[in-house]
């Protein structure tokens, strides 16, 4: 299925909150949709999880998502849940902007 949303590669730190307890994480990617979090330990599918992302004037905004899909060994692709204005406001910022507006048919 595709993405409603394209990626941009990333790589930020970040530790996730989920029913498992706490755990160092790296997120590879991020669109307006959702990430992917690279992380060897064992996620599941529809699994609720919660992260803080910096921004780079040093502000944090917390998300939450479920997990999509799991990569064995290698990580998931998380869709967001509970986006509100900060969060979509901190994605705007940080991404290209082609990503945020519908671009024109031609």
């Amino acid at each position: 299925m595709p993405r409603k949303h394209e990626r941009k590669t990333v790589a930020v730190g970040t530790v996730l909150d989920s029913s498992a307890g706490r755990r160092e994480s790296r997120i590879s990617d991020l669109s307006l949709g959702g990430c992917y979090v690279e992380s060897m330990t064992g996620f599941q599918p529809g699994e609720a999880v919660s992260f803080d992302l910096s921004d780079q004037s040093g502000g944090t905004v917390g998300f939450t998502g479920e997990v999509a899909y799991v990569l064995d060994g290698f990580g998931f692709g998380l869709r967001f849940t509970n986006l509100g204005p900060e969060q979509i406001a901190f994605l705007e910022r940080a991404l290209p902007e082609e990503q945020y507006h519908e671009q024109p048919s031609y």
